[in-house]
């Protein structure tokens, strides 16, 4: 990525917040730029995430040391999980984010078009047989992440049991994922304008006003998100033994490029470079961040139980810590393979919510300040997935050290193509 697209993007957010401030009409009327901006990143994610996907598989080589990966990093995405929801419990209860508030002048919301999905959720059973595709086109289709991702393994374990004779196909692979590559890069191009249009029709339709009645859940959500930033993830860093300041310096633009566009998809392609460059091997990263998408999102999960908090707070609904502890629980569950379910945070909320005891008004009032709490989340949960594949890199002990210590001697360019040798 070039050195001043981080900038163009900041600008972007800036005059687009501008413009949907003081021409909301205008702001809501070029929404459909920003929705095509996000429907380019959609249509490149799932060849990204296929071809690389398999080609890390493929370049394992072994199958047993494939389940081994797999195995570890599920288990290190359930710890980050809870130890995450675990904090946003703390900053709910601290700063007590719904106390005093007054619900009735915030615009009503509908939320029947989530409330759908939350049947998904809840049934634990159908959540588990909707991993395995009864047909792996319609699962590409709706991008059902976990499915895709359950059928690329599957595949890729295929592909190494035949040896030589996958050679061709794995070959087609590797040009394909390469080829997805650029496409992403062309798309990229257009980001400054489709962030600037998202964020006009986001301030054009709910205004700056919204944000007065909830600015004490905004605040919280950002303290918490602050916390696992500033706190969590030094600490985490300490003991995988990389320097925070440089994992920072390494991705900040791609956490502010998150942030604008509030979607992970749009930087997987250059953060998988970065962390090829920065020690990771690519086999490591092509597995890891793609399965990390439905299932490790550190900066939605905090969100959840501080949201969640809110809603009880808010009309004066006592939760002992025994039912906290249970939607925690719940939490960990629902929170995953839910990234093909539309506002699948919101969808999340409410199921879980609604099995607390907690009202479905709630979710919906805060419906039109999420985009804001998004950005931040967002940005947390492309940092969560540079851990994730660093904590599984070190663990197979594969992580390259000098790389790390040589990295900004030596930074990534959009235009450098090369592979780091496992």
């Amino acid at each position: 990525m070039k050195k001043r697209f981080a900038l163009y993007i900041l600008i972007a957010t800036v005059l687009g917040a501008l413009f949907g401030h003081f021409l909301p009409e205008a702001g809501i009327a070029i929404k459909p730029i920003g929705d095509a901006f996000i429907r380019l990143i959609k249509m490149v994610v799932i060849p990204v995430i296929v071809t690389t996907l398999l080609v890390g598989i493929t370049n394992v080589g072994d199958i047993k040391r494939m389940g081994r990966i797999g195995v570890k990093t599920i288990i290190w995405f359930e710890i980050i999980t809870t130890l995450i929801l675990c904090i946003g419990l703390a900053v709910g209860n601290i700063l007590k984010p719904g106390e005093g508030i007054d619900l009735s002048n915030l615009p009503k919301a509908d939320i029947s078009s989530i409330s759908e999905n939350t049947s998904i959720i809840m049934d634990e059973t159908t959540l588990l047989l909707n991993i395995i595709p009864t047909n792996i086109v319609d699962a590409l289709a709706k991008s059902d992440l976990l499915a895709v991702i359950f059928f690329c393994f599957m595949f890729g374990i295929a592909l190494v049991s035949i040896h030589k004779e996958a050679k061709p196909v794995i070959d087609v692979l590797e040009v394909a994922s390469k080829a997805s590559f650029k496409l992403v890069s062309m798309v990229m191009a257009t980001a400054p304008i489709g962030v600037f249009a998202l964020m006009a029709a986001t301030i054009g339709k709910y205004g700056i006003t919204l944000l007065i009645p909830l600015l004490k859940l905004i605040i919280a959500a950002y303290v918490g998100l602050a916390i696992v930033l500033f706190v969590l993830f030094p600490i985490i860093a300490f003991f995988l033994k990389i320097k925070i300041v440089d994992v920072y310096k390494m991705i900040w633009d791609l956490m502010l490029l998150g942030a604008a566009t509030g979607s992970t998809e749009t930087v997987v392609p250059e953060l998988m470079k970065r962390l090829e460059k920065f020690g990771v091997p690519k086999y490591i990263t092509s597995f890891v961040i793609p399965s990390g998408m439905p299932l490790n999102s550190d900066g939605t999960t905090l969100y959840l139980t501080i949201a969640a908090l809110f809603i009880a707070q808010a009309f004066g609904i006592e939760m002992s810590w025994t039912q906290q502890i249970t939607m925690l629980l719940l939490f960990i569950v629902t929170s995953k393979g839910v990234a093909a379910v539309p506002s699948s945070s919101m969808v999340i909320l409410l199921a879980t919510g609604t099995a607390v005891g907690l009202p479905p008004e709630g979710v919906a009032l805060i419906i039109g300040i999420d985009r804001i709490i998004d950005m931040a989340r967002t940005a947390i949960n492309v940092i969560g997935h540079v851990f994730s594949c660093v904590a599984v890199a070190k663990w197979e002990k594969v992580f390259n050290n000098k790389l790390a210590n040589s990295y900004f001697l030596n930074p990534p360019t959009n235009n450098d193509n090369k592979e780091i040798p496992s």
